[in-house]
């Protein structure tokens, strides 16, 4: 408000009518820039505009708008006759604020054009006069692209254009092709984006990302955002306004494991990166980051088959593992197969035993499988201890035998099918679902309780996000080992 630039801030709002006339009546140049700018034709008092409440007042001014393009129109082709009758070669015309307009905007909805008449604006479909329409009935997209672009065109020489929330009713597609356009329109500008997508920020490549931290009523807090190498700017944006703790899972957006993290989860940012060592490099990355010291950073990945002090040594980086071999064994714990039971209005007990005797038996037909993999990944830890500070062709070679003899596959094969026929032998329950690694676990258990291929986790997901979200917590947070006293 106190700037010394004030008087060439422009600012676009985020609450703004979108009601487009079809009809239009020019005035004079200077009282429709005036009307368009301050608010008023006759005073130049920008808080006109706004109502005295800029950062709140609902923005009402698409007529205005128009009439100040059809001004222009008018005003430029007036001078345009003028200068045409005292020239006595010919004159090319005007490329006018509008004819601006419809270039642009053909140029981002290639399927359209605009048929601009005496003193209204049409629309039709490219090529087929036949479907044409009133500038009333466009659409929300097309409608908002011509408002944005005319008000942009309607800026102040050299002006800081204020654009707030430049995301709103525009296809992701759109997005980053609007305002390259707008931008090249009005190079004399600087552009000032307030964002709250993640998307649209990561794709103005070359800007200056500034990160708003609060707002007390009187002044900013905010931090400019430092780059880095190791950390995606998507990753980094994301997390900066979060205001709660944050916590990388494995997978991907719209997966049931998702889901289901983020309605037992409600008390963090739950962000899926993926693999497990991408939710690794992430926390790792984000606690090293400076301008993160505030937050919060959390991983939780699948147990899979790492041993106790692997999972000890990840905990030091806020890194948890689960107390099951996958996500998919949560929607297979006794508590969870009890209340979906409860729910389905069947035998709590008879359907356990079912699914108990059906899983066992699926695990002894594929023994060798599952211990054979615990041995592989125990290889493939113990060769990633390789002594990398080892120089030279006999240090290396040093190395790798001292590697190599200290894995004994027999050995290590033995270690891993006693630990399997141990958990057989006891019929050991929750034991099987920390050693067991099979997707496809939720599909077998699920036809104990009578239900399809997909059926049980779509169920434990649904609901959670109903009043069963308690007793569907408290069914999974003793299985989220270390991690599980933080979720509250």
């Amino acid at each position: 408000m106190n700037s010394p630039d004030k008087a060439n801030v422009f600012r676009i709002s985020a609450q703004k009518s979108l009601s487009m006339p079809d009809t239009t009546t020019p005035m004079s140049i200077d009282q429709a820039e005036r009307n368009l700018v301050f608010g008023n034709p006759t005073d130049a008092n920008k808080y006109h505009r706004w109502q005295n409440k800029p950062a709140t007042a609902f923005l009402n001014d698409y007529e205005k708008l128009m009439v100040f393009l059809f001004s222009d129109e008018t005003e430029e082709n007036a001078k345009y006759k003028v200068a045409q009758r005292q020239s006595a070669t010919k004159i090319e015309p005007p490329l006018t604020r509008l004819d601006k307009v419809k270039q642009a905007w053909e140029r981002i909805l290639p399927h359209r054009q605009l048929v601009i008449g005496g003193l209204r604006i049409q629309t039709q479909v490219r090529g087929d006069v036949s479907k044409i329409y009133n500038s009333s009935e466009m659409s929300d997209g097309e409608r908002v692209i011509f408002y944005l672009i005319g008000q942009c065109l309607a800026a102040p020489k050299n002006g800081i254009v204020i654009i707030d929330e430049p995301e709103l009713h525009l296809h992701k597609s759109v997005q980053a092709p609007l305002w390259a356009e707008v931008e090249r329109l009005r190079h004399d500008c600087l552009f000032v984006y307030l964002t709250h997508d993640v998307d649209f920020a990561v794709a103005q490549e070359g800007a200056q990302r500034v990160w708003l931290k609060s707002f007390d009523g009187t002044s900013w807090d905010w931090e400019l955002i430092e780059d880095k190498d190791d950390l995606p700017d998507d990753l980094l944006i994301e997390v900066l306004g979060s205001r709660k703790p944050v916590v990388f899972v494995e997978g991907v957006n719209g997966s049931h494991d998702v889901s289901l993290y983020r309605e037992i989860l409600t008390g963090f940012l739950v962000i899926p990166r993926g693999s497990c060592d991408q939710v690794i490099q992430a926390v790792r990355a984000l606690r090293s980051n400076n301008q993160l010291h505030h937050l919060q950073v959390y991983g939780l990945i699948d147990r899979d088959r790492r041993t106790a002090p692997e999972v000890a040594a990840l905990q030091t980086d806020n890194i948890y593992t689960l107390d099951v071999a996958e996500v998919e064994n949560l929607f297979c714990t006794q508590e969870v197969l009890s209340f979906v039971s409860h729910r389905l209005a069947r035998d709590i007990t008879t359907d356990f035993n079912q699914a108990v005797t059906q899983v066992f038996k699926q695990l002894k037909t594929e023994l060798d499988t599952q211990v054979s993999l615990r041995v592989i990944a125990e290889v493939k830890f113990k060769l990633n201890c390789f002594d990398a500070s080892a120089r030279g062709v006999p240090a290396l070679s040093t190395a790798l035998h001292h590697l190599t003899q200290s894995v004994d596959i027999a050995a290590l094969y033995a270690q891993f099918d006693g630990e399997f026929q141990t958990v057989i032998n006891a019929t050991d329950y929750r034991g099987l679902l920390r050693l067991y690694n099979r997707k496809s676990l939720p599909n077998q258990i699920g036809n104990a309780l009578g239900l399809k291929a997909g059926e049980l986790v779509e169920l434990v997901v649904r609901l959670a996000r109903t009043d069963a979200r308690i007793p569907i917590v408290a069914a999974i947070k003793p299985y989220l080992g270390a991690f599980g006293p933080l979720v509250v």
